[in-house]
Order: C-alpha cells, then sequence, then structure tokens
C-alpha cells in the first residue's frame, strides 16, 4: 500500500538527550509479547560521537525496534501475505500465515523481523496496535520513565531540531522509515 494512501503515519521520536539507556523500554515490550530470553524486538545501543576537530565528545543511547516504514521493504518481500500496513503506519506481522523463508529478515534494513527460536516463524514490533485500539500508549513508550520515548503522527517531513539518522543511505530513503531522533546537544544537523 502507498503512502498516499493512508491515512496517517505513526512513528516514533527518542530524544538522545533524555534517554538513561535504562532499557526499560525493551523490558516492556518483551515483557508484553512474551518474548524468549534470546529475542527482543527493540534494541538498546550506545553511540559514540567524537569530534576530532572540536576535542569533543558526545555519547548517547538509541532505542530501536521496527520503523514501521511508509515504504516496508518486509510487506513487498513477503511471499505468504503475512505482513499488512494499516491506515495508520503500523505494519503488522500474521505469525500464522509465516512460511518461516526468511525474506523479511533479509531484506529489512533494519534488521526488524526476526526469527523466534520457539516457533521459527518471523516476528517484529506490532506497535501495541491492540493497547493503541484503545487509545493507550504502546507498552514500550508507556515504560520510558524520562518521556524520551515518544509515538506521534508524521505530518510531512519533520524538521524542528528532528534528525532522521538514516536519510543519506539510498535504501532508506526508498523505506522511508517512521523513527526520528532529537540529536544531541551541540550536534550539528547537515
Amino acid at each position: 500500500m502507498r503512502r498516499e494512501n493512508m491515512a496517517k503515519q505513526l512513528g516514533f521520536f527518542l530524544d538522545v538527550n533524555r534517554c538513561l539507556g535504562c532499557g526499560a523500554c525493551i523490558k516492556a515490550c518483551a515483557n508484553h509479547n512474551r518474548l524468549p530470553p534470546s529475542l527482543t524486538w527493540r534494541k538498546l545501543r550506545q553511540v559514540e560521537d567524537v569530534d576530532y576537530d572540536r576535542g569533543q565528545i558526545s555519547r548517547f543511547f538509541l532505542s530501536t525496534a521496527c520503523n514501521h516504514c511508509a515504504n516496508p521493504e518486509c510487506l513487498r518481500v513477503c511471499p505468504y501475505g503475512a505482513y499488512a500496513k494499516r491506515r495508520d503506519g503500523i505494519v503488522l506481522h500474521f505469525p500464522d500465515k509465516c512460511g518461516s523463508c526468511k525474506s523479511c529478515v533479509a531484506s529489512c534494513p533494519f534488521g526488524a523481523p526476526q526469527i523466534n527460536p520457539q516457533t521459527g516463524k518471523a516476528g517484529k514490533c506490532q506497535l501495541c496496535h491492540e493497547r493503541l485500539d484503545k487509545g493507550h500508549a504502546p507498552y514500550c513508550v508507556q515504560a520510558c520513565v524520562t518521556g524520551a520515548l515518544q509515538l506521534r503522527e508524521i505530518q510531512g517531513n519533520p524538521t524542528d531540531r528532528i534528525l532522521r539518522l538514516t536519510a543519506p543511505l539510498p535504501t532508506l530513503r526508498l523505506t522511508k522509515p517512521s523513527t526520528f531522533y532529537y540529536p544531541p546537544r551541540g550536534t550539528k544537523i547537515l
């Protein structure tokens, strides 16, 4: 389904200046989805940005999950029709339709779909769509004690000091990921 057919596009926003790297978002997601210990749909990584010219080092955390892309590659390549995109932009995966071919795993530039070792089928963040339908925030967003992780409706091209870390890569311009980051203070936006 193309972006112009969507009513809206939901996306994650992370203010890296507020993220403590505590992992509460990861634990909340894993608990809610009853994931085996070896599997997480949300990941946390520490980034170190060194500016040798200024002699500055900035360290921050990135909490990432499925980007619920405007043009999801997983949906495009799945031969079993195990993916669908809702009108609010959420990319859903249906394990009962999954043929365990791993096409989605290989095609996603973000590594969002993963094979569940217990079922042998792909799985990924579903953006807690059942909670959203009831007017509640996703578990990862609710668990973020600093409010660094948020879910918002994306309108046009977000700007106002928001950085899409993935913008320069051609594949990512095609998929149009719906995750944005407020950059670390003092970082230039190119």
